[in-house]
């Protein structure tokens, strides 16, 4: 009988050990989760930037304005990209807005693998307005 208690004492501390030990790589998956949904997020609300860019563009040739509805999302800083420039557009033909965004880490751990993510976005529509 002594010998069963040794054993069960010797290993009462094993499941908080096991624990301590799991619970750092279980933080930073949930963080990695978390950052991974930020960023498709992200990426969902570039591409209603550049459908909003597009239509702006479609009937305003300002590319301020343009700029201007792309960013209302929260996004910022945005490159945008308008085609055809404003003196080459034709009433029926397509206007193409480019978006290129880089989205900001939430988790400090992860600034050096957001660093190198790009996201992009297209809009077109038709001219309405010449």
């Amino acid at each position: 009988m002594p010998f069963r208690r040794a054993a069960a004492g010797a290993q009462a501390g094993q499941a908080t050990l096991e624990l301590a030990l799991a619970l750092p790589v279980l933080a930073l998956l949930l963080a990695a989760l978390v950052e991974v949904g930020l960023v498709v997020a992200d990426q969902a609300r570039l591409w209603h930037a550049a459908r909003e860019g597009a239509r702006i563009a479609a009937v305003d040739p300002d590319t301020a304005d343009v700029r201007a509805a792309a960013e209302r999302p929260g996004l910022s800083p945005l490159d945008v990209d308008v085609a055809p420039e404003a003196h080459l557009r034709r009433q029926g033909d397509p206007v193409t807005v480019e978006l290129r965004y880089v989205p900001r880490s939430r988790v400090r751990l992860f600034d050096a693998v957001l660093d190198r993510v790009e996201l992009h976005a297209t809009g077109v529509m038709r001219i309405e307005q010449p």
